[in-house]
């Protein structure tokens, strides 16, 4: 029953290691960069330059996304109803 288990969580740490290998955060940084930067301005004035991701992973493996961005202007937007109202 030992030898099982160490043979599965060593299955599962192999597994882990081989998606993060894949995972490229770089990459993914400039996806969601893209993504967020497209419907940030469509309520703000940013420049691309004004505009940053950057994605780290905390010693228990979790993901943290930064984003910082700098607006000239805010854009003035249509009325949000009222919770009552939805």
């Amino acid at each position: 029953m030992q030898k099982y288990v160490s043979t599965n969580a060593l299955d599962r740490v192999k597994t882990a290691l081989n998606v993060d290998k894949h995972f490229k955060p770089d990459k993914f940084a400039e996806v969601i960069k893209y993504e967020v930067l497209n419907i940030l301005k469509e309520y703000a004035d940013i420049r691309n330059d004004e505009f940053d991701v950057k994605i780290e992973v905390n010693e228990i493996g979790d993901y943290n996304i930064n984003i910082t961005a700098t607006a000239r202007r805010i854009k003035i937007v249509g009325i949000i109803p009222d919770k009552q109202q939805l």
